[in-house]
């Protein structure tokens, strides 16, 4: 990846991004689930960041 993309890999980052966006995604969805979709976005974005497919 070029050093001057906006996005920098860094699965680190993302595996700990993917993981509190799923727990917020839990949280959602226990406490307000017709809201639960809102989190979708950052779950699946992280999730694709962390297995290095961005």
């Amino acid at each position: 990846m070029k050093k001057n993309e906006e996005y920098v890999e860094n699965r680190g980052r993302d595996w700990m991004m993917f993981l509190i966006s799923m727990v917020g995604l839990v949280a959602l969805l226990i406490f307000i689930p017709e809201w639960g979709w809102v989190s979708f976005p950052f779950v699946f974005t992280a999730l694709a960041g962390a297995r290095g497919r961005l």
